[in-house]
């Protein structure tokens, strides 16, 4: 669903902002340092209940303040989260308490897109890991509870391989039989996933990078034709003395194939961020066939991208519905592709915190003196 109304407050150096009307598309310009990320960030604190800058919630939360809140209407749902210093926070939805970022998340699919970040492909399995376990949560119903309950029989397995040096087979055995239970359906859900997203990938990455053959290959974290089980039994000497679990879901992977090798070794950083857009917006039109919108927060756009990149990706994000939050340096430029496209957008100037609605008649004649 889109966002029609959000306001933030006490989030770095935004005191307090109130943005209604917004748009499917809204643009924030102004210099470094002004603030355009900080609606991002709020954005994102709102959907996750994390931010994606700092670990550290004193980070953002305004000096001297105990808590920062960020109130969104998104379709008939009021959205609100309240952050403490602390670390606790608040959720409601609709004015009623709700336990988990979870189910939070379920309301309102986020997408971050940072053109300069190649982390996904540059280091290791884990951020490939998030990414897919992304799309299981929002495609998959039974994903979430069986990564839970996964997750909670590792933890402790991990904590008897550290605390406990004698430990038998027998001391295992019943850890062992919870994970390869709970592990074996985590895999077959994943690569039955990537299957499927597969199809949508290829199709954008032929749109961004037609010159170049990627695949994705999904690793299971284990040797699948011994079975999970078989595999906790023959490594659990090995695993005491590493005092964690080797094998399992936890270390599967989502490897990006070329003809020539790993798209990692292979690919240029430009084809990397492509990519990166690739994969990120194919999640996006699979969600989009399951008639869910995506909210896309997409941060610096014209600072790496090229200008075919850049219009490129505005364009299949509007035939996608998503709805796109989009910080810029370069706001008529932005204007410009917006304008070509036939997009139809939202201008907010941010000024020292200060986010300042730039009225159509305003965007007009910005865009046509820039045109001209």
């Amino acid at each position: 669903m889109h966002i029609t109304r959000l306001s933030i407050e006490r989030v770095r150096n935004i005191k307090m902002a109130a943005l209604p009307c917004l748009q499917p598309f809204n643009v924030f310009y102004g210099k470094n340092g002004s603030g355009k990320t900080s609606v991002l960030e709020a954005i994102h604190l709102l959907a996750t209940g994390r931010s994606f800058r700092t670990h550290l919630p004193r980070n953002y939360i305004q000096h001297e303040q105990s808590h920062a809140l960020i109130f969104a209407q998104a379709g008939q749902d009021k959205i609100g989260i309240q952050k403490m210093t602390s670390g606790e926070q608040v959720i409601k939805v609709n004015g009623d308490s709700i336990a988990t970022q979870g189910q939070l998340a379920k309301l309102l699919p986020l997408q971050l897109i940072e053109p300069q970040s190649t982390d996904i492909i540059d280091h290791g399995a884990k951020p490939r890991r998030q990414l897919l376990d992304w799309l299981m949560f929002h495609v998959e119903p039974d994903f979430y509870t069986t990564w839970q309950a996964y997750t909670r029989a590792l933890k402790q397995r991990n904590s008897l391989l550290k605390v406990q040096r004698q430990l038998t087979l027998l001391d295992l055995e019943p850890w062992n039989r919870l994970l390869s239970e709970y592990g074996e359906i985590l895999h077959h859900q994943r690569a039955s996933i990537v299957q499927r997203w597969n199809t949508f990938f290829q199709q954008d990455i032929q749109y961004l990078l037609p010159d170049v053959e990627i695949r994705l290959e999904y690793s299971a974290g284990f040797h699948e034709k011994e079975g999970l089980l078989q595999q906790l039994v023959l490594a659990h000497e090995k695993d005491k003395e590493r005092r964690y679990t080797e094998y399992g879901p936890h270390r599967a992977d989502l490897r990006l194939k070329t003809a020539l090798g790993d798209a990692d070794t292979v690919l240029s950083r430009g084809q990397k961020k492509l990519l990166i857009m690739a994969l990120k917006l194919s999640q996006i039109a699979m969600l989009h066939a399951s008639n869910k919108e995506t909210v896309v927060l997409l941060d610096d756009l014209t600072a790496e991208l090229d200008y075919a990149a850049q219009r490129r990706l505005l364009e299949r994000l509007s035939q996608l519905g998503s709805q796109v939050f989009l910080t810029t340096l370069d706001h008529e430029l932005v204007q410009k592709h917006l304008h070509d496209l036939s997009i139809f957008y939202q201008l907010f100037n941010v000024d020292n915190g200060e986010i300042h609605r730039i009225h159509a008649d305003q965007q007009h004649a910005e865009s046509t003196v820039h045109n001209d």
